[in-house]
C-alpha cells in the first residue's frame, strides 16, 4: 500500500539530465545522479553521478562510467564513434576530459588541466567541434596574483583586484594538447563553433564577475584572434548558436533574473556575407510571440529554427521560418521538456516529465500529420525511478486561471493532497523565485518542497504572476520597476478566486518561497495579515543591503527600473521589508545558506532580529557551506521537514 509521500522517499529519487542521442540515432547518452552531495567540510563539489546508454528503441540500460565522485556531460562526437565527459574521479574538484570508445573499453583522459571547468547551472562548458578533432571547453584562470605572497601572516581578501576570468580552450583529440583560443581579459559565458572551425561566437564581457553577466554582449573572433563588437542590447543573451554557413548567429535574449534560466525571444544576428536574405543586420525573429523559448537549433539548409518553448508553462516544439516569421508548432502539452537533441535524421531525443510522472527519456518523430501541435509522436524508453515511486502517492495537480491586477488573465497551478476532503483546504501559496522564471507541469516530487506540503493535507497554490516566463517577453517583463508591487497582487488575486470557488480556506492561509518567492514571502508578511504562517528561504529584506554585498547587483537595478539605491525615497528603499517590518505578526520561518553569494545570508539575520525586537514568532536556520539552494544530505532532509512542521504548527492548531 502505497504511503504519503516523505522527506526520505525525496531524498531516495535519482536525478535525471542531459539525455543527448548519438549522431546515428543508436543510443541515447544520459546522466544519472543522486539528489544531494555527502555533508561535512571535506564534501565533494556536487552529487555523485554516472553517465549511462540507452537504446533508442529501448531495452537494457548500460552504466558506462564508474567514478567515484561526479561524471557528467556527455557530448558525442560528430561521427558517433567517441563519447566525451568531464569527471573528477581522479582529483576531487578538479574535471578532467575524458573519451570512451563507441566500441568500448576504459575512458581515456585526454586533459591534464590545472584549473575549473565551470558548471555554469544548465549551460554547456562542453562540445565537440564540427570537424571531430578537438573539444571546446570553459576553464577559469588560475590566481592571478603572487601566491608566494599568501602565508600564515598575508591571508587579506582584496576584493574583485584579482578577477578570474573564464576563456575557451581547445583540447585537440589525437595529441591531447590543449591550448587557449579566447582573446585575453574577455570573459567567456558561452560559446559556440562555426562549422568549419574558423569562429567563435560568445557571449562575452569584460570582467568575469557575475554582475557583468548583466551586461553581456555578442562578439565573434577567430581562434587565438582578436574579438569584435556584433550586437549588444540592454537585454541580456543566452545560447548563441552558429547557422549552418556561418552567415548568422541565433541567439536567446530577455530581461533575466538568473544565469542559466533564460527563455526568452531568439534574435538573429547577421555577420557573414550581405545578401539579399531575409536579416540584414539583426532582428527579433519572434517579436511579440506568446511563448518563451529555451533552446533551438538551425534546420540543415539554413532557412528555419527548431525551437523548445515554455508554453503557457507547459513545453512545446515549434519550426520558425527565417523569412517569414513565422511559427508552426510541431507538438505542444502541459508537461516539461528538458534535454533536447536531435540525430542526423531528425529525430528527437528528450527527457519529459508530468505532475504524475517523473522524467524520462523519450523519442520523437515525425509523423506526418500537417499543421498540427500533434505533428511528433513520442515514445517512451525507460522507466527510472519507477521503484522508488510506486511506493508513495502524492497529490493532483491541476491548472488554475484567474484574472489579476488591471484585469491580466493569469495562470497558476493548484496541488491538492492525496484523498483530499470535500470543501475548502487550508492552502499554502508557494511563490516561485526569479521572479522570471515559471512553475511548470514538472513531477515536483523531484525539485522543492510543494508534494511535502501538499502530503500534510495542505492544498498548494503556485502563482505564474506577471514577471514569469511563458508568454512571451513583454509579459515576463512587464513587473520591471515593480517588484512586489502588481506581482503581488496578482498571488492575492489568485487566493482570492480560489477562496471564491470554495477551494481554499480563507481562514487558513500560509505563505512559503525561496529567492524572489522569499522576498514576496517577507513582503508579505509586511503587507498583510491575512497569513497563518510564513516560510522564507533565502529571501531578500533590504534591496539597499542586498545591492551591496550581492553579486547580482546589477541585476536589482535594472530589475527595479534603473532604481537608484542610494536614495532614500527609491524603489529599493520603498520595497524592501525591513522598512514595514513593525506590521508583522505572522509566525516566520527562516531558513538560509550560510555562504549564499546570490541573497548574501544577513538578509536573513537582518529580518530575524527585527521580529524578535518586536515579539513576533520567529525561528531563522542557516545551513553552513551551503549556498544560493541547499545541497548536502543531512541539510536538505533537514529543510524537508521543517518546512512542512512549521505549517502544521502554526495553521492547523
Amino acid at each position: 500500500m502505497p504511503h504519503l509521500f516523505t522527506a526520505d522517499d525525496w531524498i531516495s529519487l535519482r536525478q535525471i539530465s542531459d539525455a543527448n542521442i548519438s549522431p546515428g540515432g543508436e543510443l541515447i547518452a544520459f546522466v544519472m545522479a543522486d539528489s544531494f552531495k555527502d555533508g561535512g567540510s571535506n564534501s565533494a563539489k556536487g552529487p555523485r553521478s554516472s553517465i549511462y546508454t540507452v537504446p533508442s528503441v529501448g531495452g537494457q540500460i548500460t552504466q558506462i562510467t564508474f567514478g567515484p565522485r561526479s561524471d557528467t556531460t556527455p557530448r558525442w562526437s560528430p561521427d558517433g564513434n567517441k563519447l566525451a565527459f568531464l569527471s573528477d574521479r581522479d582529483e576531487a574538484g578538479q574535471r578532467q576530459i575524458y573519451l570512451l570508445d563507441r566500441s568500448g573499453g576504459e575512458a581515456r583522459c585526454l586533459t591534464t588541466i590545472n584549473g575549473t571547468i565551470p558548471s555554469p547551472r544548465t549551460l554547456s562548458p562542453l562540445e565537440w567541434t564540427p570537424d571531430g578533432k578537438a573539444l571546446a571547453f570553459l576553464k577559469q584562470e588560475v590566481e592571478s596574483y603572487d601566491a608566494s605572497n599568501n602565508t600564515d601572516n598575508h591571508d587579506a581578501i582584496e576584493f574583485e583586484k584579482f578577477p578570474k576570468y573564464v576563456r575557451l580552450w581547445f583540447a585537440e583529440v589525437n595529441s591531447g594538447d590543449t591550448y587557449c583560443v579566447s582573446p585575453d581579459k574577455l570573459q567567456i559565458w558561452e560559446f559556440s563553433i562555426s562549422s568549419e572551425r574558423n569562429k567563435v561566437a560568445a557571449v562575452a564581457s569584460n570582467l568575469p564577475f557575475e554582475q557583468d553577466w548583466y551586461v553581456n554582449r555578442l562578439v565573434t573572433f577567430e581562434p587565438s584572434g582578436p574579438s569584435s563588437n556584433v550586437y549588444q542590447t540592454h537585454r541580456q543573451l543566452a545560447k548563441p548558436m552558429w547557422s549552418p554557413d556561418g552567415s548568422m548567429i541565433a541567439c536567446l535574449t530577455s530581461n533575466w533574473s538568473d544565469r542559466g534560466v533564460d527563455s526568452g525571444d531568439i534574435a538573429i544576428v547577421r555577420v557573414g556575407r550581405k545578401d539579399d536574405g531575409p536579416i540584414k543586420k539583426w532582428l527579433i525573429l519572434t517579436k511579440g510571440h506568446d511563448a518563451s523559448y529555451e533552446r533551438f537549433e538551425w534546420t540543415d539548409d539554413g532557412m528555419a529554427l527548431i525551437a523548445i518553448a515554455n508554453k503557457q508553462g507547459g513545453s512545446g516544439i515549434a519550426k520558425i521560418d527565417l523569412s517569414s516569421g513565422q511559427r508552426q508548432w510541431l507538438w505542444a502539452k502541459k508537461c516539461f521538456l528538458s534535454s533536447f537533441s536531435r540525430d542526423q535524421s531528425g529525430r528527437f531525443a528528450a527527457l519529459i516529465e508530468t505532475p504524475d510522472r517523473p522524467p524520462n527519456i523519450h523519442i520523437g518523430e515525425n509523423n506526418g500529420r500537417p499543421n498540427s501541435e500533434q505533428s511528433i509522436s513520442w515514445n517512451i524508453i525507460t522507466n527510472l525511478n519507477s521503484k522508488n515511486t510506486a511506493k508513495f502517492k502524492i497529490g493532483t495537480t491541476e491548472e488554475v486561471h484567474w484574472v489579476g491586477h488591471n484585469g491580466l488573465n493569469l495562470q497558476g497551478l493548484l496541488i491538492t493532497p492525496p484523498d483530499a476532503p470535500d470543501g475548502p483546504l487550508p492552502t499554502v501559496m508557494v511563490v516561485h523565485g526569479g521572479p522570471t522564471n515559471c512553475d511548470r507541469f514538472r513531477y515536483q516530487p523531484l525539485w522543492r518542497w510543494a508534494q511535502l506540503i501538499a502530503c500534510r493535507g495542505f492544498a498548494v497554490f503556485q502563482p505564474n504572476y506577471r514577471g514569469s516566463t511563458g508568454w512571451g517577453l513583454d509579459f515576463a517583463e512587464s513587473n520591471i520597476g515593480d517588484m512586489g508591487g502588481a506581482d503581488f497582487q496578482d498571488m492575492l488575486a489568485g487566493l482570492d478566486h480560489l477562496i471564491l470557488e470554495g477551494r481554499v480556506d480563507h481562514d487558513r492561509l500560509g505563505i512559503a518561497g525561496s529567492s524572489y518567492g522569499g522576498f514576496t514571502t517577507m513582503w508579505a508578511v509586511t503587507q498583510t495579515d491575512r497569513f497563518r504562517a510564513a516560510v522564507s528561504i533565502a529571501g531578500i529584506s533590504d534591496w539597499r543591503s542586498f545591492h551591496g554585498r550581492s553579486y547580482l547587483h546589477t541585476w536589482d537595478r535594472i530589475h527595479y527600473g534603473d532604481s537608484d539605491p542610494y536614495a532614500p525615497n527609491s524603489k529599493h528603499a520603498q520595497f524592501s521589508p525591513i522598512a514595514h517590518i513593525t506590521n508583522v505578526r505572522t509566525p516566520s520561518l527562516i531558513l538560509h545558506g550560510e555562504l549564499d553569494w546570490d541573497v548574501p545570508v544577513e538578509q536573513s539575520y537582518q529580518f530575524y532580529r527585527g521580529l524578535k525586537d518586536l515579539g513576533v514568532q520567529a525561528e531563522l536556520v542557516v545551513y553552513p557551506r551551503e549556498p544560493h539552494g541547499l545541497t548536502e544530505k543531512a541539510h536538505l532532509l533537514d529543510a524537508a521537514r521543517r518546512i512542512p512542521d512549521w505549517f502544521e504548527l502554526w495553521m492547523t492548531n
